[in-house]
């Protein structure tokens, strides 16, 4: 069964509804939507988090699944919708000076937290400082460009920076306010139990672990959200997660391309897939071995068929990345040339770089964030092998991989991907290429300057910044983006929802037919 209202194709952020398959068993344990409207359309909603939330207070937890619980509630200052389009939410609007050095903020009035303590500058002031205060916590890289915040008036914020930056506000999407009279009055840790925020949403019960139980705040100052009650559930099985989608003890839950293919053949259930924010590419360590040398960079890249990978591994639910900025990401560009494959090019740049065949060894997740990782790596050696290329294989757990690439321990070349929920490019490629990124080895002054210089302009002339840095990185060949995946999802065959690039929920404009 095909619902043609939330069909979906892969490419322009449209999205693809196909029946599914009723398996039969399920994981078990997960608590049964049960809410309806008086017209009989379902308002609660279950969905499965792919991981466990380490905490509830979003001053120190920046971690990417909880954004999925702070969306619903508390308020940031603007909104990143579905389409990449940035939102007034806590804000009502936004400017800077001149130079892109101040930008000030304007706050909806007559906010409150559902306690009925008011949210007003103060509050933001707190929320900031606080987490600029400590440079350890997980929210601190998205405000590291801030040299200080201030209360301007009741109603308005001015953060003043450290440098340009025009996409600053973006940044502040991620930034959950708490009222910070509450929030000092309980301390972080009985916080954490027992959030308050000012969102659409109020934490009815927390059970870590278990699930993280939603209702409706019905004193919400903003456009009260159709879903009554939500439950957000660590599921981190993929197979567990789909086969709760088709028993119906879930309504929506990420899947891996693989399932996909089963659950279109069946009958009770929709896939959403949309291409994803992110980019997963192999990072390449220039300052070591052969790699020093940048024809043997671009040997590399001219191996691997990413066209080939993303039709047989991947069943087509993806597409070949150009650069290491995905389509939906501010800053990506139609003009950047993508490596090609040739393998005859391959061989020539390695005779003349005088490649003796020494190993270069391929670090890569097992597990974790790249889903069949182990199977990417895989084809990607295969690829490499028939060139000429000699890889010596190291997969580890992805807690390890990730703990070698922060440590910037990599020998050779491995598997990563970056995914920007800002949607803008800032935030990736400060980790590429300047001096303190994970990935950056290179410390290219060229590319440096490039990072820098996008902070600093607005509009094409920024575009422009970027596609120049994109295009001198492919040169370098000192990454090999490889693909643009999809997020898949598979969902209740009554839901109406948009699923965002980044992956995360956002249920506040979903419903059931």
């Amino acid at each position: 069964m095909t619902s043609p209202r939330s069909r979906r194709a892969l490419a322009g952020g449209s999205s693809l509804a196909l029946g599914a398959l009723l398996l039969s068993g399920c994981a078990g344990g997960f608590d049964e939507p049960s809410g309806s409207s008086s017209d009989g359309a379902q308002t609660a909603i279950t969905a499965a988090l792919p991981t466990d939330p380490t905490s509830m207070d979003p001053i120190r937890s920046g971690a990417l699944v909880v954004l999925s619980v702070f969306f619903h509630t508390h308020d940031q200052l603007v909104k990143i919708a579905a389409d990449g389009e940035m939102l007034p939410k806590l804000a009502t609007e936004w400017t800077s000076n001149a130079d892109l050095t101040e930008w000030e903020f304007t706050l909806q009035p007559e906010v409150t937290a559902s306690n009925g303590e008011a949210i007003d500058a103060d509050d933001v002031v707190f929320s900031y400082e606080t987490i600029l205060g400590d440079p350890t916590g997980e929210n601190y890289a998205y405000l590291s460009s801030i040299d200080r915040v201030e209360k301007v008036d009741d109603l308005t914020v001015r953060f003043v920076l450290k440098q340009p930056f025009s996409a600053f506000p973006r940044n502040t999407s991620l930034i959950s306010i708490v009222p910070a009279d509450t929030y000092q009055e309980m301390g972080p840790d009985a916080y954490a139990r027992e959030p308050i925020g000012s969102g659409p949403y109020v934490f009815e019960k927390i059970a870590a672990g278990v699930s993280y139980d939603l209702v409706r705040n019905e004193d919400y100052w903003g456009e009260a959200p159709v879903i009554e009650s939500i439950s957000l559930q660590p599921v981190s099985s993929a197979e567990s997660r789909a086969s709760g989608v088709l028993s119906g003890d879930l309504d929506v839950a990420q899947i891996g391309p693989t399932q996909v293919s089963s659950i279109e053949s069946a009958g009770n259930a929709q896939v959403f897939s949309a291409l994803s924010n992110g980019v997963v590419f192999l990072g390449v360590n220039s300052t070591a071995g052969a790699l020093q040398d940048v024809r043997v960079r671009q040997a590399v890249a001219h191996a691997i068929d990413s066209e080939a990978i993303v039709t047989s591994l991947l069943a087509g639910l993806a597409e070949p990345a150009r650069a290491m900025l995905a389509p939906a990401v501010e800053g990506s560009s139609d003009d950047v040339e993508g490596p090609t494959f040739d393998p005859d090019a391959a061989r020539a740049l390695l005779a003349e770089a005088g490649y003796d065949g020494t190993p270069i060894p391929f670090d890569y997740a097992t597990d974790g964030r790249i889903p069949l990782s182990s199977e990417i790596a895989q084809s990607v050696q295969g690829y490499l092998e028939a060139v000429g290329i000699a890889v010596d294989m190291r997969g580890a757990d992805q807690q390890s991989h990730t703990l070698k690439v922060r440590g910037k321990e990599m020998q050779g070349i491995y598997l990563n991907t970056w995914a920007p929920s800002t949607l803008d490019g800032d935030l990736p490629l400060t980790d590429f290429y300047e001096p303190a990124g994970n990935n950056n080895y290179a410390q290219d002054p060229v590319t440096t300057e490039l990072a820098e210089r996008q902070r600093g302009v607005e509009g094409a002339e920024r575009e422009d910044v970027f596609a120049e840095l994109l295009d001198y990185s492919n040169a370098q060949a000192y990454f090999v983006p490889l693909y643009v995946p999809a997020n898949n999802f598979a969902a209740g065959g009554s839901l109406r929802w948009e699923p965002r690039a980044d992956g995360l929920y956002d249920f506040t404009e979903t419903s059931f037919e």
